[in-house]
């Protein structure tokens, strides 16, 4: 039994050829294009044979050999890392720690960070000695000052972690301890002797209340008794002085009168009779 075949048109034939040349054209003008971009926020490091160059390429289109040169970017913007630490106190307190690190790249060391770190020092070298860092200064604090003293913790930290990166080209530019977690045993301590703290405050600030309450009538009474003794002198030297100037008296009289006769007057001998006015 013979089987047709069906022949394919020849303007189909030219279709299939010009999209396969289509597609072997671009591959060869990627890789055989003789720029490179780097874009901003970043620095390039070319490779030849994968063997990186000793410069470090600032952000825009750069030359390179196709084929046996590529181009490499590295981030130099600050890095947001987070690391969740568990370590002790040193009064022996479990305490669970979120800290957030903040560092970039330094421009001049990305030839060095590419070549031994691949690019990614958190991941390479810097979690694994933030965790170690992190414990070893923990470790000096006891658990209550770890609360009180976190910005100089996060100080501490910082510094620590400056040392230990220098020498492979990154910059720590901030350290937060974003979270303490210690046991439910602590924080009820903790909160027990908070209350106790504030129940104290509260009794000796009654008391002094109650010690100026009693200071002031003391000072009140002695104050009263102080008029009280001026009255009396003033009134025995007053006393006095009349009694040596009897003509004094008279005088006060005279300054007291209202210059008006009382209106009756009454005697043993006479009847009571209205003066006139």
């Amino acid at each position: 039994m013979a089987v047709a075949s069906r022949e394919v048109p020849r303007g189909g034939i030219k279709l299939i050829l010009g999209a396969i040349g289509a597609v072997v054209l671009l591959i060869a003008l990627f890789i055989l294009w003789p720029f490179a971009s780097v874009p901003a926020g970043y620095v390039g490091v070319m490779t030849t044979f994968g063997a990186p160059s000793a410069t470090v390429y600032e952000p825009g289109i750069h030359f390179r050999m196709p084929i046996s040169q590529s181009m490499h970017t590295v981030y130099i913007g600050v890095y947001k890392a987070q690391s969740d630490i568990a370590g002790s106190s040193k009064d022996l307190q479990q305490a669970d720690m979120k800290v957030a690190v903040n560092f970039n790249i330094l421009p001049t060391a990305a030839v060095g960070v590419y070549a031994n770190l691949g690019g990614d020092p958190w991941a390479q070298v810097m979690d694994p000695a933030v965790h170690d860092i992190v414990k070893a200064i923990v470790a000096r604090y006891e658990a209550t000052d770890l609360i009180q003293k976190r910005d100089q913790v996060s100080q501490e930290i910082r510094e620590a972690l400056l040392t230990r990166f220098k020498n492979i080209g990154v910059n720590v530019s901030a350290v937060n301890i974003v979270d303490f977690q210690f046991s439910k045993q602590f924080n009820d301590a903790i909160e027990a002797k908070i209350t106790a703290q504030q129940n104290a405050l509260r009794v000796e600030n009654e008391i002094a209340q109650t010690k100026w309450e009693a200071q002031k009538r003391v000072v009140e009474s002695e104050a009263a008794l102080k008029v009280a003794e001026n009255n009396a002198k003033a009134n025995e030297l007053t006393g006095k002085s009349l009694e040596a100037n009897p003509a004094l008296i008279e005088q006060q009289k005279i300054a007291k009168w209202d210059g008006h006769y009382p209106q009756y007057m009454m005697g043993s001998a006479m009847p009571m009779i209205q003066l006139s006015k």
